[in-house]
């Protein structure tokens, strides 16, 4: 997969900190809202400790220095479901958004010990192999 660091919005930062997310301008897709699907890739970078879930969210403004709103529905993601490389939350940006320049949100439910978070926008879906569909010396996992 090919990512542009202009469309990163949260690069690998660790959740036992605060996690602050970087605006990411969509101007590279014609309609920002219009143009479905565009695909988001949130997934844990390193194995991830404590804490019990994140909410993760959208918000949009029109300006990248402006004020962003809240925009979309939210996911809560478990502890349980960050596995590292894992695609976790929403697959596609939401229907909602429909403002220049967005933001990846992240709520932590609980303290985190360990674990980094990857967010951004990406230009092809991004849906890993899981067991039983990878193949090793011809046969299944």
């Amino acid at each position: 997969m090919l990512i542009d660091d202009n469309l990163v919005s949260i690069d690998s930062q660790a959740l036992s900190g605060t996690v602050t997310p970087v605006a990411i301008a969509l101007s590279a897709f014609k309609k920002p809202g219009r143009q479905e699907p565009i695909p988001v890739a949130i997934r844990a970078t390193r194995d991830v400790a404590g804490g019990t879930s994140l909410t993760i969210g959208f918000s949009q403004s029109d300006t990248q220095t402006g004020t962003f709103n809240a925009a979309g529905p939210s996911w809560t993601v478990t502890l349980a479901e960050l596995q590292t490389g894992l695609c976790v939350g929403p697959r596609w940006l939401p229907r909602e958004i429909d403002k220049p320049w967005i933001k990846i949100t992240v709520s932590k439910t609980g303290t985190f010990t360990a674990g980094k978070l990857f967010a951004a926008v990406v230009r092809e879906d991004d849906l890993p192999y899981v067991s039983g569909l990878y193949i090793d010396k011809g046969t299944a996992e």
